[in-house]
Order: structure tokens, then C-alpha cells, then sequence
């Protein structure tokens, strides 16, 4: 299941982390533009790899982030700031890999795969399972056991519910709505 970054143990032992990790002046911001973007592309490839290793889907910018192994390198005694974090957690909005969940840019939603990608794979699973004219709750879509080998077991209920609505744009499914989350059901078209 997808976590959000605070709750997640503070290990690395299985994550393999890039060459480039042990490079001191990776972890300041670089003032030539060409390798700023470099460095940007580099960051956003690492923040994506690390939150989908460890299905992390949110984070919040704050002191203790930084002190967070994918922004802390104790090997080589570096760290990121929080104002370069937030450069490139910018970034990865820009390129549509993160969306912030207010105007206050506390917290970021990771999209390490987007929402059409998501919709993309629930699509496929549906049609592959023969579910034209199933009708599914969010549930049955996140946790039942029909779902558990698929990469989109235990997503985010929020970004499930943004991967629908990809699908019913494309009209191949139609969504039900009730008082709430837990009365929304989906029809695969």
C-alpha cells in the first residue's frame, strides 16, 4: 500500500541509491544553467525512483525532510535544503510528477506515475479481466484480492479517484457518486 513519507521507516538498506548520490556538490544547487537542469532532471529521476520504491505518494516540506536519507547523505556529509527541495518538487509539478495540496506548498502529492498512467494500467486490468459492465467500488478497486497483484493495489483512494475520472473522460468508464468516497462505485464501459 502507498504511504505517505512521514509514516515510512527510515531505512534504505534495499533502495540502491545512484553514483551521483555520493557527489558533494549534487547537493548544492548548481549556478551554470545547463547543469541547474541536469541537476533538476537528475533530482526529479531520484525523488520518483525512492517514492515509488517505497510507494511513497506524499511528502511535506519541513526540517525533518531534510534529515530523510533520500535528502541526507551522512557518507559524504551533505544535505539538501528546503529551498532546494521545493525547487524541485516545483519541478516535478512542472513536468506533472507532483501537485501541491494547497496554495501553502506544504505538501506534494508524488505522482511516480501520473494519473493517466494510472488510468492507463486500471484500463488495461479492466479489459483484461473481462469487467465491461462491472460495476466496482473504490474498494474492490484498491484493496480486494482480485487487485493484489496489480501495480495499482493499495493506491491512494485521491489518486484512484483521479484515474477514473482519466477513464471516464475517455468514456470507458462511468462513475456513481454518493454522500462520499465510500459510496462511489464505477462501471467499466
Amino acid at each position: 500500500k502507498m504511504t505517505s513519507f512521514s509514516n515510512q521507516i527510515e531505512t534504505t538498506s534495499t533502495f540502491e541509491f545512484p553514483p551521483f548520490f555520493e557527489f558533494p556538490p549534487f547537493f548544492t544547487l548548481q549556478p551554470i544553467l545547463q547543469t541547474q537542469q541536469k541537476q533538476k532532471q537528475l533530482w526529479c529521476e531520484l525523488i520518483l525512483s525512492y517514492c515509488r520504491f517505497h510507494k511513497i505518494s506524499q511528502l511535506q516540506l519541513n526540517d525533518e525532510l531534510c534529515q530523510n536519507p533520500l535528502f541526507l547523505n551522512k557518507k559524504i556529509n551533505r544535505k539538501l535544503s528546503l529551498e532546494v527541495i521545493k525547487l524541485f518538487f516545483n519541478e516535478l509539478v512542472l513536468q506533472g510528477n507532483g501537485e501541491w495540496h494547497d496554495k501553502n506548498q506544504v505538501v506534494i502529492y508524488i505522482y511516480w506515475k501520473t494519473p493517466d498512467q494510472w488510468a492507463t494500467l486500471i484500463h488495461k486490468y479492466s479489459v483484461e479481466n473481462g469487467l465491461s459492465g462491472t460495476v466496482c467500488t473504490l474498494f474492490e478497486l484498491r484493496e480486494s484480492e482480485s487487485v493484489e497483484q496489480q501495480e495499482f493495489y493499495g493506491i491512494e483512494e485521491r489518486l484512484l479517484i483521479k484515474a477514473l475520472k482519466v477513464l471516464e473522460n475517455q468514456q470507458k468508464v462511468q462513475i456513481f457518486t454518493g454522500v462520499d468516497t465510500t459510496q462511489i462505485g464505477v462501471k467499466f464501459l
